[in-house]
């Protein structure tokens, strides 16, 4: 291969010896194509950002900083870097104002230069993936003599060990790839980083491959390298023809070697579900299932897409043994939406009656002999509990209507609802909040109506009136207008939004996460149900229309529920609906809570590792007498 020629030296430096095994200082290291180097300077900030999200077993980061140096002609240059907190003493201490001004001054480093150790673990690199074999992953103490003077200068004290990996393209070397953290590693987890780092390696070759053409997407290679699961490890890409879909569904083969289990994940099925609209299921397939024969069909929360369930699906699929759908509603992707001619939103309502049921019926005939448990977070758990307590009454209501409604007794064993209300009562503290919660009545009717066309956006394809959730939280918090500008320092910055979203812990890597694939558009008319529920004064979410109160018919309720709450939750409080759950009559029904607040639930891995435990518990006690 063209990177692996023997690099010609002149006779007064020519090394001694010289046989038949080609060592790495004999090889020589190719500039990037400029092709190459303008497709990579639009994704390489993906790299560092995987780098510092990496977390080990017990879910606290891996690195602290991560930079990359690319390949820039005859040079290594650190050309990005990403930070677990905000780089304020990097920038303090070399004088600098940004991050990118830390970047612009970084001196580049000969590829010649003898102590230059990246340009040295490149060589090596080239000779391993020549006989087809991973790169090594290096591990220093950044108080190693043999680290340049160019480089130290940039240390501080929290920058004392890093690990390293090359990169490489389409057989290709670009770059070096470094996290850095402020203690050593055990051999356990330097063990645990090499495999993560296997799999960065792989996703980073596989992505850049595929979407560096000319038809190529920076904006989706950066999205899948930083949504990858790096507990995992590709084995094999197939496009399958799926349940009857028209379209070609991804399916990807998985071994983990932090669950010790291969699977398989089909993203996506589409389900048509009314009126041009469809449904998008992910399914998690483990190799070896359990034996409850139950499904699990697991439904986002407002504003957010499936992404935000994704460890929660890992967890139940990878650890105890279930089949695993993630579903995402209608407007959560281009895919879900009518292609032509519908210039309406879309309601609670719809969620409620349409797009559920549609994915009830989808799964009851494709496994016919399993029930299923709806698992549903904040909206996401309202949307099973109100459809099946208020089954009778949606049934009349839409007499007549094409639409299948499946009947909830038939297919669901149960219901388990995450941080999800009954009414809406918001406790963060979010100015102007209080104003409107004195009711409709006081506000002038031209207040709302401002307050949502600031909010709406027309971005989408359709036209639909939607919500933007960075101007949702813009006009709550005063931010600045494009909130993945500071994502990586936001939670040092803004208390209220971190109170808001309700996890703790949060970390840069995680609000990134939340902005960049989480967090989504929603409809106006979805956005006025609930701001209705917020301001009214009887302790209710009702229908659109009005006719239906979802929240009184509770009673009705009929399946098994069990119901998670945060201590912690500002946007559910436990005590707004705790009540009405213990009076709920069913025996088998259980309330659980955990210190956390209405997304540190299904994001802190300590946290979701005992929920989906429990989970498991519970649906396995559903049969028994």
């Amino acid at each position: 291969m063209e990177q692996t020629v023997v690099k010609k030296v002149s006779p007064k430096t020519r090394r001694k010896g010289g046989g038949y095994t080609v060592n790495p200082d004999d090889i020589y290291v190719f500039p990037l194509t400029d092709a190459t180097s303008a497709f990579l300077q639009k994704v390489w900030n993906s790299f560092v950002n995987k780098m510092v999200a990496m977390t080990l077993p017990n879910g606290k980061p891996v690195f602290q900083y991560a930079i990359f140096e690319a390949i820039q002609g005859k040079n290594l240059k650190i050309v990005a870097s990403a930070t677990h907190f905000k780089m304020k003493e990097v920038a303090d201490r070399v004088g600098l104002q940004s991050i990118e001004e830390f970047i612009r001054n970084t001196i580049p480093i000969s590829i010649q230069d003898a102590g230059n150790l990246s340009a040295r673990y490149l060589r090596e690199a080239i000779l391993s993936v020549e006989k087809k074999a991973r790169p090594e992953v290096y591990f220093h103490s950044l108080h190693d003599e043999r680290i340049h003077p160019n480089l130290k200068k940039l240390l501080t004290e929290t920058m004392n060990y890093a690990a390293g990996i090359p990169l490489f393209v389409k057989g290709f070397p670009i770059g070096m790839l470094w996290g850095i953290r402020r203690d050593n590693m055990t051999e356990d987890q330097e063990e645990e980083v090499r495999q993560q780092l296997y799999s960065l390696y792989d996703v980073i070759d596989f992505v850049i491959s595929k979407e560096m053409g000319s038809k190529g997407d920076p904006y989706y290679a950066r999205k899948n390298i930083e949504k990858s699961d790096l507990n995992s490890r590709a084995k094999n890409l197939f496009y399958t023809r799926g349940y009857g879909q028209n379209d070609p569904v991804t399916t990807i083969v998985f071994d983990s070697h932090t669950y010790h289990r291969s699977y398989r994940l089909d993203a996506s099925y589409i389900i048509p579900s009314g009126d041009g609209f469809s449904v998008s299921l992910k399914r998690f397939e483990p190799k070896d299932k359990n034996d409850t024969g139950k499904n699990l069909l697991l439904i986002p929360g407002f504003f957010c897409r499936r992404s935000v369930m994704d460890k929660v699906a890992r967890e139940l699929a990878l650890k105890h043994g279930y089949r695993v759908f993630s579903m995402d509603m209608r407007g959560r992707s281009r895919r879900t939406l009518p292609t032509f001619g519908i210039r309406e939103g879309w309601t609670v309502d719809d969620f409620i009656q349409e797009d559920f049921p549609a994915v009830l019926q989808w799964i009851q005939e494709n496994f016919p002999n399993e029930k299923l448990v709806a698992v549903g977070h904040s909206m996401g758990g309202m949307i099973p509990r109100f459809y099946a307590a208020a089954y009778e009454e949606i049934v009349r209501k839409r007499k007549g209507s094409p639409l299948p409604l499946p009947k909830p007794e038939e297919i669901l064993s149960g219901i388990v609802s995450i941080t999800s209300p009954n009414f809406i009562r918001l406790q963060a503290q979010i100015p102007g909040l209080d104003v409107l919660k004195m009711g409709l009545k006081l506000v002038p009717s031209k207040t709302i109506s401002d307050f949502l066309f600031d909010l709406t956006s027309f971005s989408l394809q359709t036209t639909l009136p939607t919500v933007d959730l960075n101007k949702f939280f813009k006009f709550l918090l005063g931010l600045h207008s494009s909130l993945r500008a500071v994502s990586f320092d936001l939670h040092t910055k803004v208390v209220n939004l971190r109170d808001f979203v309700g996890y703790r812990q949060i970390s840069p890597p995680e609000w990134y996460f939340l902005i960049e694939d989480i967090f989504c558009e929603e409809s106006t008319k979805v956005v006025l149900q609930f701001l209705r529920s917020q301001l009214s004064q009887d302790h209710s979410f009702l229908s659109y229309d009005g006719n239906l109160d979802y929240t009184a018919l509770q009673k009705n309720l009929k399946i098994p529920l069990l119901s998670i709450l945060g201590s912690l939750d500002k946007v559910v409080p436990s005590e707004t609906i705790k009540a009405d759950l213990a009076a709920l009559p069913h025996e088998k029904n259980q309330i659980l809570s955990y210190e956390q607040g209405h997304l540190g639930i299904v994001f802190h891995m300590p946290v979701v590792r005992e929920m989906c435990s429990e989970i498991d518990s519970w649906i396995r006690r559903l049969d028994s007498t």
